[in-house]
């Protein structure tokens, strides 16, 4: 806990740095297209994390347990690792990043770090030790200095609990001894607890909009970035907390996002009852105490949070996705010292991986299969 309040008060004690006063506007030109349904090699299923390393782009694969691995013209050039225990092989892949020149995947399952080189070849394998506590927690980086950058995850019923539980970001040096708590992620995620009342049988469900605190890991470990997303009762302009860390976790810079509140109105509410009501169907859970519990939920909901996601570009920048409308978003870019320099229309699918020349995109198509897509940043 100590450590926690030691890092809320850097935290606090961090300048905001200004914006810039007039930003580019910015144009996605879409020139590469990954995945085909039918073919074995390039055809995606659920996409983990992508990276770009040199002229590859890897792209993690949990559902098969390995990585597909592609030119950045859309060349299909191979696979790394496969299912199974042994050298090169994963139960699990969590994540994945790039550390002195090597790919790393977490296996949350072996509860192993595993190391390959620029041609994907097999190196090494490390074995999370430490603490036991460290086994239920992921990997986000693998920073300069070789340390790791850790996170808990709270439990559904802990999110749940007012006020719900922080989940700590922290080191961990390359000896497997915890350094110090550099992070802490606060605020309400909005899962609701669904019970039937008689049995006991219980599950949960997240509604799309969330005012916990962000956090994105740059692909090659050189720094990670914080959103705290703060609630509001009001239409006033307010602002929101991104504070970025470099590649030692230290602080590089913290700066205040003015945004004007988005109210929630009443049939935007309505329809996401009855949409998240449809989709938790045939859980053994009665549909009106479903529905109450959900109607309770979005109730409270009077504002909408002001940034939906974060990534850490791979260059040092900054992408947040701002809410402008009930339906509306806009990427605002800011450059390796917190200031805002851009701001672009989102791409059909979210930000997998960007820098200040392109970024890919992970969509899907009418029947929900996913796919790739590399846009190519246009400016004024």
């Amino acid at each position: 806990m100590a450590l926690m309040l030691a890092a809320l008060a850097c935290f606090c004690a961090a300048l905001p740095l200004p914006a810039s006063a007039q930003l580019e506007r910015w144009t996605l030109e879409r020139t590469v297209t990954i995945g085909d349904a039918f073919d074995p090699e390039t055809g995606l299923t659920r996409v983990g994390s992508v990276i770009v390393q040199g002229d590859r782009l890897l792209v993690a694969q949990p559902m098969e347990q390995r990585l597909r691995v592609f030119s950045l013209t859309g060349d299909f050039l191979g696979f790394i690792g496969r299912d199974g225990e042994g050298p090169g092989e994963f139960r699990r892949v969590r994540s994945m990043g790039l550390h002195d020149g090597r790919v790393w995947v977490h296996d949350s399952s072996l509860r192993r770090l595993q190391y390959f080189d620029a041609d994907g070849r097999f190196v090494s394998s490390v074995r999370i030790g430490g603490h036991p506590a460290l086994l239920g927690a992921r990997v986000r980086a693998v920073l300069a200095d070789g340390s790791m950058l850790f996170k808990y995850g709270a439990s559904a019923d802990e999110l749940v609990e007012s006020p719900p539980k922080p989940e700590a970001v922290f080191l961990v040096d390359p000896e497997w001894l915890p350094q110090d708590t550099v992070a802490v992620l606060v605020g309400h995620s909005q899962v609701v607890r669904l019970s039937d009342g008689r049995s006991g049988r219980t599950t949960y469900s997240a509604i799309p909009e969330s005012y916990r605190s962000l956090l994105s890991v740059a692909p090659d470990g050189s720094g990670f970035v914080v959103v705290h997303r703060n609630g509001t009762t009001s239409a006033e302009p307010h602002t929101f907390r991104v504070i970025r860390f470099d590649a030692r976790a230290d602080t590089a810079w913290a700066r205040e996002v003015p945004y004007d509140p988005v109210r929630v109105p009443g049939t935007w509410r309505s329809r996401q009852v009855e949409e998240d009501a449809r989709d938790t169907q045939g859980l053994g859970i009665p549909e009106d105490r479903i529905r109450q519990a959900l109607e309770r939920a979005y109730a409270r909901l009077e504002f909408f949070p002001p940034v939906r996601v974060v990534r850490a570009g791979a260059d040092g920048s900054t992408w947040l996705l701002l809410r402008t409308g009930v339906e509306s978003y806009e990427w605002e870019v800011l450059d390796e010292s917190g200031h805002a320099v851009a701001r672009v229309g989102p791409p059909q699918g979210g930000i997998a991986w960007a820098d200040a020349e392109s970024l890919w995109s992970v969509e899907r198509d009418e029947l929900g299969i996913s796919y790739l897509v590399r846009y190519v940043i246009r400016r004024p």
